[in-house]
């Protein structure tokens, strides 16, 4: 697979090595926490989506925080299994399905900080000789270094996006 800059937030797939990785996926609680803490407690704030069709603060963390365990899941069965067949979920579908505007938000950072653990912990067991093995999704064939990646842009990407939705909601962080 070439590599892959996304088109949004300049994330630069390249740039990523697996011990970069495990690294950035430890980080994301605190930071997604961080912003979350933006609110001042007024939690109708973080379940507030500025737009009908722009998920909210909350859900793009408990989005990140599946996401991360759906990926050290991958992570590990593609070590395991040779080119197993792997299906994502819908992402909207979960989101109302598991009713991510309703959780606490007590629950959705530490079910990240859980998941963010979890899937670190798949990166740095993935020997470099396993970097190449694939899998097959929807979307196409991928190697575990690209998931690894992946897991990177979602947290970088979806962080982003939490950021400019509480500056939509609460007004833009104090800089402080």
């Amino acid at each position: 697979m070439s590599s892959y800059v996304c088109p949004e937030c300049g994330l630069d797939y390249d740039t990523i090595s697996p011990s970069d990785a495990a690294v950035a996926v430890r980080s994301f609680p605190r930071r997604f926490a961080e912003q979350l803490h933006r609110s001042r407690g007024d939690e109708a704030a973080l379940r507030q989506r500025p737009q009908p069709d722009v998920w909210s603060a909350l859900e793009y963390a408990a989005h990140v925080r599946d996401g991360f365990e759906w990926m050290a899941d991958t992570v590990r069965r593609m070590r395991a299994e040779s080119n197993p067949e792997i299906a994502f979920p819908d992402p909207d579908e979960v989101a109302a399905s598991e009713r991510y505007n309703d959780q606490p938000v007590h629950d959705v950072i530490g079910g990240l900080e859980d998941n963010a653990l979890c899937f670190a912990e798949a990166i740095e067991a993935t020997p470099t000789e396993d970097l190449d093995r694939m899998a097959r999704f929807s979307w196409g064939d991928r190697d575990v270094l690209m998931m690894i990646r992946n897991g990177v842009h979602e947290g970088a990407h979806h962080l982003r996006d939490v950021e400019r939705v509480l500056d939509q909601v609460v007004g833009p962080a104090d800089d402080d």
